[in-house]
């Protein structure tokens, strides 16, 4: 009997044990998603993808990393990787974070043309610096913590004080966008960069030019310091780095190279190296980073990427040195050995297409350099299709839900229209004819028939082949009437017509039985970016460069009311199912609802800080997703609105 029962009280703790293991697999999973939810805008569901990258800053405990993007300022712990906080108080695009040299507190500048100040603690925004008229680009802290400057893209820069947070001096004299602006280690000095291909440096306290250096024919886009505040480091976009003599502008040395622009140049904390990071398109369209010994100006090492290397930053003790890719990584390297020692993903540049498969359990989405394939209901990242060199232009389902066509290829400039199998990510063939770059891609209802057009203007029409292994057919016909880029098309729901929009200002329609030119629709248009039918066939909406929206009767080919106006270009369409709604997103980053039939506004969703690129509806009709510039795609609920009564 004692046996037994050390039997059973073992085996009941063996099932406790397992319980718990699963309790926390089931915590873990839910951890490693929650951020998904975080900072959301009213009405949005999920947000899938972390923003695009443009600056990052260690704390100065150098135990968490800011990271500056499209949607806000991510926290991280640099030691594991995770994500600790996102916070969303700026309007628009973050591109600058600084800490103050005291640790209290740290600064970000946006595309709202705002400074915020941030708790470093607590991550609670203490204050914001409203002066400029234009995208703040650049922040920095006075060694005391008790001033700021920012730089902004109204050509001016500006003094704070830190006490009051009230502005202390406004410094003209730049005639351009001003790029970056930084402190003397002492505070003595200004140094700042613009887009006119001159660098000022400035007395601190009173705001007095010093000395202005002017290179020809090129932008000044990063500057930093040297530790000791003796020598200043500046690049651009003439892919040269150059030293100078703070104190006579004289130029010391010119590193060149890099091939193209430099994004960020700075010092290690020891001052003896100077990192700088480049779009040099090497190999082919990646990035390196290249670490330089300041006395001699040689390269001591080089760093590759695929693409591009956006900033980097130095950890406080200098033994770590974290850089941004474009394509969407933060890698930490050892700056000793140079080895690879983290690499946090997530985040991604533009959002350029999205489709959702039939049944609506997957979402797939075009982001530059990856597609990426999610479960919209809960935010799982299925699969990622990456080919190196391969771009991703536009993606659609194949009408079976099995394939996905896309287009694109080496820095976007494929001439071939791709299947990939949903299932397994497998390469299945091409269409291939195009003699420019093919972007714009359409499937006809029955799945029968691919549609793309390309730079040059001629539209193809292929076979698809149901229900084989082997899906790529014939070319069925080359519709020739655009002079320039076909850049969006949309099959009629009978399959009888083709739309296509371009940028030859110019909405035409096609006769897909005889192949022949309809009729062009003009209307004194402008460029035309988005088209589409609505699903019961009577409706024609194209969308325009002239920041209009225009909805057109089938049967008749007028106008069923006169084009409505938005604050910005029209880039995207989408019929809701039942023909009822429909929604449309602009380059201002918010996406609207209108009554189809009347274009009354019925609902507006805002969240995005860059272009709304591409929409769609779930098939199931219960959500909208938009795809952005800003490097995510929101799902909205529009179970929550009330639209048709």
């Amino acid at each position: 009997m004692k046996q037994l029962l050390m039997r059973r009280t073992c085996l009941l703790g063996i099932a406790l044990l397992l319980i718990f293991v699963l309790f926390l697999g089931f915590l873990a999973n839910t951890f490693a998603e929650a951020y998904m939810h975080w900072g959301l805008p009213p009405g949005a569901k999920i947000r899938l993808g972390k923003g695009r990258i443009n600056a990052v800053q260690y704390f100065p405990d150098g135990n968490k990393l800011a990271v500056a993007t499209a949607i806000g300022i991510w926290i991280y712990d640099v030691h594991t990787g995770e994500e600790l906080d996102l916070l969303t108080g700026h309007t628009g695009e973050v591109y600058s974070v600084a800490f103050s040299p005291d640790g209290k507190m740290f600064a970000t500048g946006s595309g709202d043309n705002t400074v915020l100040l941030w708790d470093a603690e607590t991550g609670e925004q203490k204050a914001a610096l409203i002066q400029h008229a234009g995208t703040v680009s650049s922040v920095a802290f006075g060694p005391n913590s008790e001033t700021l400057v920012s730089a902004s893209h109204d050509n001016t820069i500006q003094l704070w004080d830190l006490r009051t947070n009230e502005p202390l001096k406004t410094l003209w004299g730049h005639g351009d966008s001003v790029y970056c602006v930084a402190y003397s280690p002492d505070g003595e000095r200004l140094a700042s960069g613009a887009a006119d291909g001159t660098i000022r440096l400035w007395e601190a306290s009173t705001g007095e030019p010093l000395k202005t250096i002017v290179l020809e024919d090129t932008r000044v886009e990063t500057i930093a310091f040297s530790p000791d505040g003796r020598v200043l480091a500046s690049g651009g976009n003439d892919g040269a780095v150059y030293l100078w003599d703070v104190r006579t502008g004289e130029r010391l040395q010119t590193l060149t190279t890099h091939r193209r622009y430099i994004h960020s140049v700075l010092f290690s904390p020891d001052g003896k190296t100077l990192a700088s990071t480049s779009h040099d398109w090497y190999p082919r369209r990646g990035g390196t980073l290249h670490l330089w010994d300041v006395n001699t100006g040689t390269v001591l090492k080089t760093l590759t990427y695929q693409r591009r290397i956006g900033t980097a930053a130095y950890s406080p003790d200098g033994g770590t040195l974290v850089s941004e890719g474009y394509d969407g990584t933060l890698r930490f390297w050892n700056s000793s050995t140079w080895e690879l020692l983290k690499t946090i993903t997530g985040h991604t540049p533009r959002v350029l297409s999205i489709a959702y498969s039939p049944d609506s359990n997957t979402l797939a989405c075009a982001v530059e350099d990856k597609l990426e394939l999610w479960a919209p209901r809960t935010g799982e990242r299925l699969k990622t299709v990456a080919v190196p060199n391969m771009d991703f232009f536009s993606v659609v389902y194949l009408t079976d839900g099995k394939a996905i066509a896309s287009t694109g290829g080496l820095n976007f400039y494929g001439r071939q229209v791709r299947l990939w199998d949903v299932e397994t990510g497998r390469f299945m063939g091409s269409f291939a004819g195009h003699t420019a770059h093919a972007s714009s891609l359409a499937v006809s209802s029955d799945g029968g028939m691919l549609a793309s057009g390309d730079h040059n203007g001629p539209i193809r029409l292929w076979e698809v082949r149901t229900g084989t292994q082997l899906r790529v057919g014939d070319l069925l016909e080359t519709l020739v009437g655009h002079t320039r880029y076909a850049g969006t098309l949309a099959f009629s729901p009978d399959g009888s017509t083709l739309a296509s929009g371009s940028y030859d200002d110019t909405l035409q329609l096609w006769d897909l039985r005889s192949g022949k030119h309809l009729k062009t629709l003009t209307e004194d248009t402008k460029w035309v970016r988005a088209v589409v039918y609505s699903p019961d066939g009577t409706m024609l909406a194209s969308g325009n460069r002239d920041n209009t929206l225009r909805v057109w009767d089938v049967e008749t080919q007028e106008l069923l009311y006169p084009p409505i106006m938005h604050s910005a270009d029209v880039t995207s369409l989408a019929y809701s199912a039942d023909s009822r709604v429909l929604a449309s997103g602009n380059s201002n980053s918010q996406v609207y609802l209108r009554d189809a039939r009347t274009g009354e506004d019925l609902h507006i969703f805002i969240g995005h800080t860059a272009e709304a690129r591409c929409i769609a509806y779930s098939p199931d009709g219960k959500v909208l997703a938009s795809g952005s510039y800003d490097g995510t795609v929101l799902l909205w609920d529009l179970t929550i609105l009330n639209l048709n009564q």
